[in-house]
């Protein structure tokens, strides 16, 4: 089972506590020096804030104290988006071997994401990807993807220039201790991409 965590702003739009992620990157993505690290306890947190050591602290960069204890995972990821709605949405599909384990598709509730178009359902099917292995405690996932921006602003190989892929860069580096990229070619039978692709465009479809 995940633990909770917990993060404290110590520099950001509102100094604070935080429960979840989304909570946190609103007061952090984009604000000049913004500082906040992850906590297994709201103690810690607080004592982060205030100028306290905590000794069990980690940062947002790191997760050394999650474990993850099963096998590998092979995840295919894949956005698209529909102009006339002005919509974008997300599939995954997981492997283990050649066997489907599992999919996921939705649409996507970031307003601000929608400029980006596809790319911004690429980049929310790789988080909730991840969510997903992590919440199954997961030992290790390589994420294939047909679109390079997903390993480049993970690795910063690219440069982050808007709150969209400055929160994907920032909810991503994390994991990265047991998260890998693959890059594939698109639209080219890649079952595992084909999956991806369909189940990103079938529910937009029905949006």
């Amino acid at each position: 089972m995940t633990k909770q965590k917990y993060y404290g702003v110590k520099v950001g739009r509102k100094v604070g506590v935080y429960k979840t992620w989304s909570e946190c990157q609103k007061q952090v993505i984009g604000y000049p020096g913004a500082l906040f690290k992850s906590f297994l306890s709201e103690l810690e947190a607080r004592e982060y804030i205030n100028g306290v050591t905590a000794a069990m602290s980690t940062t947002v960069t790191i997760n050394a104290n999650d474990k993850h204890t099963g096998n590998h995972y092979d995840i295919y990821v894949d956005g698209s988006y529909d102009n006339s709605k002005k919509k974008y949405s997300w599939g995954f599909a997981v492997y283990q071997g050649s066997e489907v384990i599992h999919t996921a598709s939705g649409i996507g509730e970031n307003a601000e994401a929608t400029a980006t178009r596809n790319v911004a359902g690429e980049l929310e099917a790789t988080m909730k990807a991840v969510l997903w292995a992590e919440m199954q405690d997961i030992d290790s996932i390589t994420i294939h993807h047909d679109y390079i921006g997903i390993s480049e602003w993970a690795t910063g190989k690219w440069k982050t220039n808007n709150t969209t892929t400055q929160g994907y860069a920032c909810f991503i580096r994390p994991y990265l201790t047991w998260v890998s990229f693959n890059k594939v070619a698109g639209h080219t039978g890649i079952p595992g991409n084909e999956l991806a692709d369909k189940l990103a465009g079938e529910v937009l479809k029905q949006a």
